[in-house]
């Protein structure tokens, strides 16, 4: 069980650093066999492999086999005759079952109010991982936000969506119509995937004119998604959440799609 709990620590580790990798499981075996069904292991490139599901040629077929899932994305399930297909005296065979784990997409909701503890709370069932950024102590706290890490400066914040840009998702909804305003001039100065503004089409104008007067390029800032989420489902916090999960939601999809 040590082995068991050692990999899946490993591997979810792995998933928070938002690190692709692939999951090798011994689904199946019969006959003598080095392992047994439940032997697992990881692969990724350049760190090479955590754990083992049998050693020698056998392993090495594996290994193999587990960097050309990485190389097209795709999980699956591979039949070895240890004889024949790894000439080991063992006999036995064995399913092995692949599966490429890609990095988890990252939000980043600046605020930490009303509206982005129902955001965090909808995205906790998400293969996302959410980083909530405000200053304020009192809001911004791990009962509020016990599944997501915490940052309590808005820089801080900012370094985070630039960390892997391409798989970040920032939704800017501070208490503040200012701190919105700088925290855009900074983020879009080299912007992640998706940029997102709580407000109304009034609060759209007044900050879009004032960020292109500040010297941002207008076709950059008309890219902000303002306001953010997929409607009018009402206006308590926790009815605005579910507009602006759903938003950011599909955007996960479809970025998971286009990878």
């Amino acid at each position: 069980m040590s082995h068991h709990r050692d990999i899946w620590a490993a591997a979810l580790e792995l998933t928070d650093r938002g690190v692709d990798f692939v999951m090798i499981t011994v689904i199946g075996a019969a006959g003598s066999t080095p392992r047994d069904p439940g032997a697992a292991m990881i692969w990724r490139p350049g760190a090479g492999f955590i754990g083992t599901v049998g050693g020698g040629q056998f392993e090495q077929l594996v290994l193999d086999a587990a960097e050309a899932h990485y190389q097209q994305r795709t999980s699956g399930t591979e039949h070895y005759t240890l004889g024949a297909d790894a000439d080991q005296c063992c006999g036995g065979t064995m399913d092995v079952f692949f599966e490429y784990v890609g990095p988890r997409r990252t939000v980043v909701l600046f605020g930490a109010g009303h509206v982005a503890f129902e955001v965090a709370r909808l995205l906790e069932a998400a293969p996302v991982r959410t980083v909530v950024v405000d200053d304020r102590a009192e809001w911004n706290t791990e009962a509020r936000f016990p599944r997501a890490q915490r940052v309590h400066d808005w820089a801080g914040g900012v370094a985070a969506c630039r960390e892997r840009k391409d798989e970040t998702l920032a939704c800017v909804m501070t208490c503040s119509h200012d701190t919105d305003f700088d925290l855009l001039r900074e983020i879009l100065q080299d912007p992640p995937a998706f940029v997102g503004l709580i407000g109304s089409r009034s609060k759209r104008a007044c900050l879009f004119g004032r960020l292109v007067a500040s010297g941002l390029d207008e076709d950059v800032v008309k890219r902000v998604h303002c306001p953010i989420g997929v409607g009018d489902t009402g206006k308590a916090p926790a009815l605005v959440a579910v507009s602006i999960a759903a938003q950011i939601l599909m955007e996960v999809r479809r970025g998971d799609a286009g990878r």
